[in-house]
């Protein structure tokens, strides 16, 4: 069996991190910084990878806190977690996201066998994760929206979306929603007023699907399968405040 601490100890430049037990930081280039600690069980790498300015404190408090949880994740099968509860004065994150090998992809070349028992560990917040996301959902969101390797992002909510405008002609592929910015959500509102027949369709990560369509009498939203009149003005406060 892979002796972890062996492992990680090892790495180039690798240094105890203070006041975490079972825990190191290495750097590899001037760009990143890499942390790493072993799980409840030591049997698995909890890590968090940096890209840019590093926060000593915050990654501390990030793998703390996976690692008081790690019953949570480890083993259970999910490619991506939310671990709520966290807070750490000075950011605004509320939640740990914890991301599968299959996800994250950390040592697949260089150690495939590390990399089999590494799970990543980035700041988040709680609207960006359902804990529901199938791989590719996960690949897709930790890989090309999330940036979980920056201590200084911004929050990117769970929106699946689709939507065709019968004005613009620009309407999402299929009938099944995919993954959009809240942005996009918001723009694709705002263009329904005076484009009947036109909608546009959106989830949040508890699953609840909202509709807004746009007809000749106005615009209606519809929710729990019950359809109201709305004015424009409300679709975007409506939009941001059902993605939280």
């Amino acid at each position: 069996m892979l002796n972890l601490e062996s492992v990680l100890s090892a790495m180039p430049g690798a240094a105890p991190v203070p006041g975490l037990a079972s825990a190191w930081r290495w750097s590899p280039n001037p760009m990143f910084t890499f942390t790493a600690a072993l799980s409840t069980d030591g049997r698995h790498n909890l890590q968090v990878n940096v890209r840019g300015p590093y926060d000593e404190a915050l990654v501390t408090a990030l793998l703390a806190h996976a690692r008081a949880h790690d019953g949570t994740f480890v083993g259970q099968g999910r490619p991506l977690v939310a671990v709520g509860g966290f807070h750490h004065d000075g950011t605004p994150f509320d939640t740990v996201g914890v991301a599968a090998a299959e996800v994250h992809g950390y040592h697949a070349a260089e150690n495939p066998e590390l990399s089999a028992v590494t799970y990543a560990v980035f700041p988040a917040y709680a609207s960006e994760i359902s804990g529901r996301e199938n791989e590719e959902e996960a690949w897709g969101r930790f890989r090309k929206m999330l940036q979980p390797n920056k201590l200084d992002r911004t929050e990117v909510p769970f929106v699946k979306m689709r939507y065709h405008n019968t004005r613009t002609r620009s309407m999402s592929k299929g009938d099944a929603r995919g993954f959009a910015p809240l942005d996009t959500l918001v723009r694709e509102l705002e263009l329904l007023d005076g484009a009947p027949g036109s909608f546009v369709e959106w989830e949040n990560r508890h699953g609840a699907v909202r509709r807004a369509d746009s007809t000749g009498a106005g615009l209606t939203l519809t929710h729990d399968a019950t359809p109201e009149p709305v004015n424009p003005g409300q679709l975007e406060d409506v939009a941001r405040t059902s993605v939280q």
